[in-house]
């Protein structure tokens, strides 16, 4: 039975972690890419009074709401200006409650508190969580829905109890309401499980949960879905350039300030050595396929889960033709609990053993190094970030923008900038508002595959907003051109006719 002091220790952690994960954001308060995507899409929850419909006001590109609606409708709940100024705090938030939930899992499934202490430290000591909550985003919601579902069904095929049947066909719901890519995370998974259980209640779950979706949002997740695939079909035929400069090409070819990308095409050169790094915990859990016929049923199965996941990341990441099918290393985020529980229970297990001083040695060796990279992380790529940040230079270059009565339609370079300037000045911006109409973009973004100066005659753009840091006004190779107006490296470039 659980007490009072086991209940009070299960939240040390996620306490810790929830400021942890956010205080980079204190010292760089506007740092984000997709928020202000968020942030557009929920001033049209509150103007069409619901899941929005038809977005086009500042895309050139219109089309409908094709995000799943729960966590919109959650950022709903709160004054929208609240959400602009403490919006970094959503993602941990999540994160800190799946953080309570795996240490009663881990407790249920162990017996020990210990074990459940550690695996949310070691969780914490993940390095591939940390950049993933910096900013208000779904996937610490999708990743502890994914957590109940895939453990529901774990513990239904062991006990039968209808009750954790129940229970994961609500999770599989709301993960197809709330993230796209844990539903399709999920799919690999519970297609393994059915074939290698010869038990098709993982599939028949996840079908299940699929439609009561369609259901439940009268229709609505078909928007979803389209998105989705429609997003997936982009990508397929644009993935050589998925990490390539927008104007310069590939990143071999040049050098790059832009520490994610830097990090990202690390993940190409030798996947094993870099997921290594990413959750050093998946190293431990290597012992346990030699000991795999002594392990529960429960056990197993999470074993795996993890092993399932590691393969998977490395076949998408090393696979060319499999790298649509999203970041290779999301698949270990889907599993980082069931990787903290098992290498947090082996070295409890190995503590009573001869080997416990070495064991003891290498996992302070991997907490160190997993807590140095992370802080690196989180300094490079968030606390000294300029790209992804809105700046007193680009503040200024948006008062500016703002405050012009004609709004001109822009190319914005980098491409990462479109919708926080649709959102800080109200300009028409040459981007998409849906995936389904992704591929309209398709020569100017991931990579510009036609000049400049056609790419703006031939989509009607009446200038380019250019951060200088990211490329120079040479580089776009143009003539004839004005600059209209200057803040530090923001420039506003008018063709001349």
């Amino acid at each position: 039975m659980l007490n009072l002091n086991i209940i009070l220790i299960s939240v040390i952690v996620p306490v810790i972690a929830f400021f942890f994960e956010s205080y980079p954001r204190f010292f760089n308060r506007k740092f984000g890419v997709d928020i202000w995507t968020h942030l557009l899409y929920l001033k049209e929850y509150h103007k069409q009074k619901g899941v929005p419909k038809v977005i086009d006001k500042g895309f050139l590109v219109p089309g409908e709401y094709d995000y799943p609606p729960v966590f919109i409708t959650i950022l709903s709940k709160f004054p929208i200006k609240l959400v602009e100024k403490y919006e970094f705090f959503f993602s941990p938030f999540f994160d800190s409650l799946h953080l309570i939930l795996m240490f009663f899992i881990a407790y249920h499934l162990s017996g020990d508190f210990i074990v459940a202490i550690l695996t949310q430290i070691l969780y914490l000591l993940t390095p591939i969580i940390v950049l993933e909550n910096s900013s208000a985003t779904p996937r610490s919601l999708g990743y502890t829905l994914f957590t109940i579902f895939i453990f529901s069904l774990f513990m239904f095929a062991q006990t039968n109890l209808v009750l954790f049947f129940v229970i994961s066909l609500i999770a599989g719901v709301f993960i197809f309401l709330s993230h796209r890519f844990t539903a399709q995370g999920a799919l690999f998974f519970v297609l393994f499980f059915s074939i290698n259980e010869n038990n098709s209640i993982y599939v028949v779950s996840y079908l299940v949960s699929f439609s009561l979706a369609l259901i439940f949002t009268n229709g609505l997740y078909l928007r979803v879905l389209r998105g989705h695939i429609g997003n997936l079909k982009f990508w397929y035929n644009q993935i050589d350039y998925r990490f390539s400069h927008q104007i310069l090409g590939n990143y071999k070819k040049h050098k790059t300030q832009d520490f994610v990308f830097k990090l990202y095409n690390q993940f190409l050169k030798f996947p094993p050595f870099v997921l290594a790094i990413t959750n050093p915990w998946t190293l431990p859990v290597v012992f346990y396929l030699w000991n795999m016929h002594q392990l529960t049923p429960l056990l197993r199965q999470t074993l795996e889960l993890v092993i399932l996941s590691y393969i998977i990341s490395l076949l998408v990441i090393w696979v060319p033709k499999l790298r649509f099918l999203g970041e290779g290393q999301r698949y270990l985020e889907l599993t980082a609990f069931p990787t903290a529980f098992l290498s947090a229970k082996l070295l409890i297990y190995m503590l009573g053993t001869s080997y416990s001083n070495l064991f003891v040695v290498i996992y302070l060796g991997a907490a160190v190094l997993a807590l140095v990279t992370i802080i690196v992380i989180q300094r490079k790529a968030i606390i000294k970030d300029t790209l992804r940040t809105l700046t007193p230079e680009m503040e200024s270059m948006f008062g500016y923008l703002k405050s012009l009565k004609n709004k001109p339609h822009l190319l914005c370079i980098p491409h990462q900038i479109t919708t926080n300037t649709i959102y800080h000045t109200g300009c028409p911006v040459f981007v998409n508002a849906d995936y389904r109409n992704i591929e309209k973009i398709s020569e100017i973004y991931p990579f510009l595959k036609i000049p400049v100066s056609k790419a703006l005659k031939k989509y009607s753009l009446d200038a380019i907003l250019l951060n200088e840091k990211y490329v120079s006004v040479k580089d776009l190779k143009i003539k004839n051109y004005k600059e209209v107006k200057r803040f530090g490296t923001f420039v506003l470039l008018k063709l001349n006719k």
